[in-house]
């Protein structure tokens, strides 16, 4: 799906990053002290080159193997380019405007090119410049066509409108959200990126959610969608599709308001302050919890609707990308452990998290009926 910059989701989104970010930013603003000497444009150019080659390629990544999900960065393409051409214009002009962790990112790459060690800071920057062009594209570019999909429903009246203008909302907030944390990575916000996973695994459990990767794992081998999905099994405007229906928002919104909590600090495969407030305060993972079983309820895979044979590996499909959430989630807490701050939040929910409530809850009524 194409938009036009000056299209009304364009503005929508606009205005959402700028009246979410402009009290974020500020109430966490704080003045921080230039540790480091003025950079030459010897040192500057390098590393805006690699920042912005690593931008740009991720979008041509999408656009060529993104299938229809990743397509959607492509309006992303000229923008891309006009912010790059401006970067390295305050690269040769103005290199004291370049921040550390780009010239570190140059310096990691110039020592890759070379065969030389990267030392902590370098491998940090260049890997937290990696995320930030993978993740930051698709989630604008997702927003956009959330926004244009809540555009176009509000001129409806019936049960659907009911159903998917909130729905669709959500998940522009959510991506606009995540964009958002994305582009703030400063500590002069206090949410600068203290590590990122650097193993495989995590990368791979974290990718594999997102094109291009996804377009092979859900769309070709983990198929879990048939022909049908609860709006067809439901009749509309009843009173079982209703609450079905609000279910799935619920749960939608456990999901959004997950992203939200993280404020300027949203980000996949990095470690950028330990979040305790909102849904975390009951589990771990809400968002991966809401979001897979929204799909579930969605979806309805234990239907028949092609036969009993396709209904069963539908679900076997779907329990297939619940498990790579799974090993998402575990890859995370395994990268979060070196801070002992989530090391006593993660006790903490062990104890009074709502999966230890529900288990507390269950032995009491059992030891009452035993």
């Amino acid at each position: 799906m194409a938009f036009a910059l000056g299209g009304g989701a364009a503005t929508l989104l606009l205005a959402l990053l700028v009246g979410a970010a402009v009290p974020m930013w500020w109430l966490e603003y704080r003045p921080v002290r230039r540790d480091y000497a003025m950079p030459l444009v010897s040192e500057a150019l390098p590393g805006m080159l690699v920042v912005c080659s690593l931008m740009i390629c991720s979008i041509l990544i999408q656009l060529a193997v993104g299938g229809m999900k990743g397509a959607a960065v492509g309006v992303l393409l000229l923008p891309a380019l006009l912010v790059a051409a401006v970067g390295l214009l305050l690269a040769l002009l103005r290199p004291a405007s370049i921040s550390m962790s780009i010239l570190l990112a140059g310096n990691a790459v110039g020592k890759m090119v070379r065969r030389k060690a990267l030392d902590p800071d370098e491998r940090t920057a260049f890997l937290g410049w990696a995320v930030k062009a993978v993740f930051l594209p698709l989630m604008l570019g997702w927003a956009l066509v959330w926004l244009d999909g809540f555009e176009r429903q509000l001129d409806g009246t019936d049960f659907m409108f009911w159903f998917s203008a909130p729905f669709l909302c959500m998940y522009a907030i959510d991506t606009a959200f995540g964009a958002l944390g994305y582009m703030s990575t400063s500590r002069s916000i206090d949410a600068h990126i203290r590590s990122v996973d650097s193993t495989w695994l995590g990368w791979l459990s974290a990718l594999a959610c997102y094109p291009p990767l996804s377009a092979l794992i859900f769309d070709v081998i983990l198929v879990y969608r048939h022909a049908s999905d609860w709006t067809a099994w439901l009749q509309a405007g009843s009173i079982a599709a209703y609450a079905w229906g609000g279910v799935i928002l619920a749960l939608t919104w456990i999901y959004t308001w997950s992203t939200i909590v993280f404020g300027p600090r949203f980000s996949n495969l990095t470690h950028r302050g330990i979040i305790t407030s909102g849904p975390y305060r009951w589990s771990k993972h809400p968002a991966y919890l809401g979001k897979n079983l929204s799909w579930w309820l969605i979806s309805v895979p234990f239907l028949p609707v092609m036969g009993w044979g396709q209904a069963v590996l539908h679900c076997m499909a779907l329990l297939g990308v619940n498990a790579i959430y799974y090993l998402r989630a575990r890859t995370e807490e395994r990268h979060l452990r070196q801070d002992p701050v989530y090391v006593q939040y993660t006790e903490w929910i062990r104890e009074n998290g709502v999966v230890a409530k529900l288990r507390r809850f269950l032995t009491a009524r059992l030891r009452v009926f035993a």
